[in-house]
């Protein structure tokens, strides 16, 4: 098994996030009442610069040598860095607080969710990925099986906040999901 199918299975997993380059137009109608929270554009910003330091910091680690010895470290760091991107985003959303839009607590807990059950998910995977005897003959097996964390409902719940029409112009402002969606097109 190598790093980089187990790179491809953690970005695989944000494909979700990177659809948000192509939410750039939606025509919102003004509300009679102004919902309370943090400016939209700053709030979508921190959601994709979370996706984005996840997918950095997977990029960022060096190439693991091909032993099973090695594959099992490279896995152990990998999990470690998208594990505190998870984690990190997850808190610096909730100290920002909802976004200012109709629904816009439902819309911070969906994100909040995700990004904490994320961390919850790589965490446990890492402990098997930990467990696991590099001496094994199937340890490349066990170890691609545990490579790519599946995140149930989370990763459903997520299309619903992407394809938020109040949120839509955000994507497309902040400029983190600039770098988000152009990091998705290479």
């Amino acid at each position: 098994m190598s790093l980089a199918r187990c790179r491809v299975g953690v970005v695989g997993l944000l494909a979700l996030g990177l659809a948000l380059g192509g939410c750039g137009s939606a025509d919102v109608k003004a509300k009679p009442a102004a919902p309370q929270g943090a400016d939209p554009v700053a709030w979508v910003g921190l959601f994709c610069g979370g996706l984005g330091d996840v997918i950095a910091g997977a990029s960022a680690i060096p190439k693991s040598p091909p032993t099973p010895q090695g594959q099992k470290d490279g896995l152990l760091k990998l999990a470690d860095v998208t594990q505190q991107a998870f984690s990190d985003t997850a808190q610096k959303l909730t100290q920002l607080g909802q976004p200012r839009i109709t629904d816009g607590q439902q819309v911070q807990a969906t994100a909040v969710g995700f990004f904490t059950t994320a961390a919850a998910t790589v965490g446990s995977q890492r402990a098997k990925v930990a467990a696991l005897d590099v001496k094994d003959p199937a340890f490349a097996q066990k170890a691609n099986n545990l490579a790519a964390p599946d995140l149930g409902p989370a990763g459903s719940q997520m299309q619903g906040l992407t394809s938020n029409k109040e949120l839509a112009p955000a994507f497309g402002k902040a400029p983190e999901c600039q770098r988000l969606g152009a990091t998705a097109a290479h």
